[in-house]
């Protein structure tokens, strides 16, 4: 479904705010192709009293007519699963949530993505590789998400935003018009003007201890990959981490000095099977065949001689940019006419297909034209 009727809308709002109930639970009803409204109907049928009884209780408390129209008093987008806009990543996961809180923007760009979480209370080191991967992979196209919190996930979000054309997505444990932590109000209207922030919570909901283990299977649900930075043993940056590697998503960690307690979930995480990494194009080298899959198939295509085949029409006018010159992304957007983040998509995909090749300085070129 690209919409819905509103009766629908609020039927998924209440199965949202309802304790016990998870996309996972009624999968079956999903495959049924059962509408929100025909899934309601069943639960209060009473087939599951559990299920019942915790829908009525929610009822009593919760309007769904009232949460959509605050929802939009404050500019809050509600995502159905389903809809156009819900990301297609989180789509794929075996819970994903039945409506996502959105402020800001979602872009297609963002399904080219990956999650950088660690500890609250990082040490100089932690903060300084948190910076130099997030710049770096923001640099290259890749939206930053993290999960608003103190520390590494601060530091992953300012990174992210540094760049000029970067993004990132912030995911809360709250509800959307709940700023938590307080210190973070500049940040979270920088990544409402830059990005996205999400939340699977009611408006109102405060940040209990349990929100965070389900915000976190939306980070790893919203990124190819999650790099876990600094994160002592029983991290909830673990979780997110083992929730990505059951997802099929991949995981990196970073290693960090043996003797302190930070280090130790990250080598734990190594030890499992967590791909070390040192620098950030180690993780971009990684992710990159999941970034364009059709790459491969461009290769082959390249052999016999029609590579231009698989260039959609905005790839063969962006490339036309670089007949006669060398342009910054900022130049190239300028004279694309297109967002910053736009260009810097279309930029690594077009340096995927071996077409466009990035100096030193900067600066992109035809790939033909290098080294002449």
């Amino acid at each position: 479904m690209t919409s819905l009727v509103q009766e629908d809308l609020e039927a998924l709002l209440l199965l949202n705010r309802t304790p016990g109930l998870r996309m996972r639970s009624l999968m079956s009803f999903v495959e049924e192709r059962k509408s929100p409204c025909e899934i309601l109907a069943r639960i209060r049928s009473g087939e599951n009293a559990a299920w019942r009884d915790s829908l009525e209780a929610t009822r009593r408390i919760f309007d769904p007519a009232k949460e959509m129209a605050k929802a939009e008093g404050l500019g809050i987008q509600l995502v159905p699963f389903g809809d156009f806009r819900y990301p297609a990543l989180l789509k794929e996961v075996s819970d994903p949530p039945f409506v996502l809180y959105v402020r800001g923007n979602l872009l297609e760009s963002d399904q080219a993505a990956v999650a950088i979480v660690g500890s609250r209370h990082p040490s100089l080191y932690g903060r300084e590789q948190t910076k130099r991967f997030a710049e770096r992979l923001a640099e290259m196209g890749l939206t930053v998400v993290s999960g608003f919190a103190r520390g590494i996930d601060r530091e992953a979000h300012e990174a992210a935003l540094s760049v000029r054309y970067g993004r990132t997505i912030a995911v809360l444990g709250s509800g959307l018009d709940v700023i938590y932590p307080k210190e973070h109000q500049a940040l979270y209207e920088e990544v409402r003007e830059r990005g996205a922030l999400i939340s699977e919570f009611a408006l109102g909901t405060q940040p209990f201890a349990e929100n965070f283990p389900k915000r976190n299977r939306i980070i790893a649900g919203l990124s190819l990959g999650v790099l876990v930075v600094e994160a002592h043993s029983r991290s909830g940056s673990l979780i997110t981490a083992h929730l990505a590697a059951e997802e099929g998503r991949e995981v990196f960690a970073l290693p960090g000095r043996v003797d302190q307690l930070g280090s130790r979930g990250t080598h734990r995480l190594i030890k499992e099977g967590a791909q070390l990494v040192e620098a950030p194009e180690e993780v971009f080298d990684c992710l990159a065949p999941q970034l364009l899959p059709s790459v491969l198939d461009y290769e082959r295509k390249q052999k016999r001689g029609d590579s231009t085949s698989v260039l959609d029409q905005q790839e063969i006018g962006f490339l036309g940019l670089f007949e006669r010159a060398l342009l910054t992304p900022d130049q190239a957007a300028r004279q694309g006419g297109l967002s910053f983040s736009s260009a810097a998509a279309l930029l690594t995909r077009l340096e995927l297909k071996g077409l466009l090749r990035r100096r030193i300085d900067g600066r992109f070129e035809r790939a033909s034209k290098a080294g002449k």
